[in-house]
């Protein structure tokens, strides 16, 4: 009998081991190189939604609310910073989130409407995704949710490591994350945007790389249907063949866009050189997020 309950015991002590191990699931790419997820809410789903840091606010489209038959939390809307503008959006508060093992509690969604058939399901914003140490694993397509801490970032020193900078905006009190990335000879401020599919840059930046927009003013404002991303007035332009450097990490044959589009007004970057990196950068790359200690580990990229 003693032996029994010795091995009794020894089962119910390694129980507990088994909660701690790391939270992941898969990740993958969509047809625009964006970078999505399986998430349930209220344990139904899985919903794709759209990895994006930077997005002040996880949110739903209108047709997973009528899903989960989501009524609205409170009177006033709120706005959400990020997926190429500032938009106000209904606040649902559903029982639960859960991502990669991880249940999040007592979070306000927001609900946007229907804009096109390439919308995901949702978006999991910086309200998620900076309570952990997040870590995409690009050789495996793992995304894990890891406790924020120095035992976290332990397994990752190995790896290129690049400053995260926060900044709160001019007129709310909303951070985002930002990185000191090198286009060519210069070094600007960049947004760290895993929502956005491509790399771009503003025309603040392309004068000092020596693309000079009085150059290119006759082909007159980008197309209609691209005009809420790039803008309405300014040219756009596409840039290829541009290598872009984090400390110990380089890339070249880079395409990037110019354009004085309006996220960089909305992001407080338009009165200064600056660019934003996402994706179109970074899909390929390892990465592992450290918002807590404020650093972002490069890890191996699959070519």
């Amino acid at each position: 009998m003693r032996r029994i309950w010795t091995v009794l015991a020894l089962l119910l002590v390694s129980v507990p081991a088994q909660a701690s191990l790391p939270a992941e699931q898969s990740y993958r790419q969509d047809n625009y190189g964006r970078l999505v997820t399986d998430v349930y809410v209220n344990g139904q789903g899985p919903f794709t939604f759209l990895i994006d840091t930077a997005s002040s606010r996880s949110l739903i489209f209108e047709h997973v609310r009528k899903k989960l038959g989501l009524i609205r939390s409170q009177p006033e809307k709120f706005l959400v910073y990020g997926i190429n503008d500032v938009a106000e959006a209904v606040p649902v508060k559903p029982d639960r989130l859960t991502v990669a093992g991880e249940e999040v509690t007592g979070l306000t969604l927001g609900v946007l409407p229907e804009t096109s058939s390439a919308d995901p399901d949702g978006i999991l914003g910086v309200d998620v995704l900076a309570r952990y140490f997040v870590v995409l694993d690009r050789g495996a397509m793992r995304l894990r949710l890891l406790q924020p801490g120095e035992d976290s970032a332990r397994g990752y020193r190995h790896w290129a490591e690049a400053r995260l900078t926060p900044r709160l905006l001019k007129k709310f009190p909303i951070r985002f994350w930002y990185l000191s990335t090198r286009f060519e000879d210069r070094t600007f401020t960049t947004l760290f945007d895993l929502g956005a599919g491509t790399t771009m840059m503003n025309w603040h930046a392309a004068e000092q790389l020596g693309v000079h927009k009085r150059s290119f003013s006759r082909f007159g404002p980008p197309p209609v249907e691209l005009q809420d991303v790039l803008g309405k007035r300014s040219p756009a332009l596409r840039i290829q063949q541009v290598a872009v450097r984090l400390p110990g990490k380089s890339w070249d044959k880079q395409l990037v866009i110019v354009a004085d589009a309006p996220v960089f007004d909305y992001f407080d970057l338009d009165e200064q050189p600056a660019a934003i990196v996402g994706p179109g950068l970074l899909r390929d790359t390892s990465l592992a997020i450290d918002f807590a200690g404020q650093r972002l580990f490069v890890g191996p990229t699959v070519d």
